[in-house]
């Protein structure tokens, strides 16, 4: 056979469905896991957080579903805002994925910004 003719899948087809985070913190975002259900009131913050250990080599963080406009900024010295952020993914909706090489280790400060209202939201951290 000639094996040229198999499509191939790229490791970016490939949709996994993270378990939920199950720190009592409902703010806590931890390894390979999601937060489900966020939703904010137009113009305010949900803020997250994480804790990156020592020796992370890339660290994915992946905004999806729901209804309104959610956008996506992470600081690395304190909550995230509009105006202090090191990494922003402020495209229309609630589809954003922003990976990080080689984060430093200590807080990440995760904010959804409501561009307008949103709910339904689920925020994932891979690593």
């Amino acid at each position: 056979r000639d094996l040229h003719s198999f499509p191939t899948r790229r490791s970016s087809d490939l949709h996994i469905t993270l378990p939920e985070c199950t720190g009592s913190d409902t703010r806590q975002l931890g390894k390979n896991c999601s937060r489900s259900n966020r939703s904010q009131t137009a113009g305010n913050y949900d803020y997250l957080y994480l804790s990156v250990p020592a020796g992370v080599t890339q660290l994915k963080i992946t905004v999806s579903g729901g209804t309104g406009n959610a956008d996506l900024y992470v600081s690395t010295s304190s909550w995230a805002t509009m105006s202090n952020y090191q990494y922003s993914s402020t495209s229309a909706g609630n589809n954003a994925t922003l990976t990080i090489p080689s984060p430093q280790a200590g807080y990440l400060y995760i904010s959804l910004h409501a561009a307008s209202a949103f709910s339904g939201v689920k925020i994932s951290t891979e690593y």
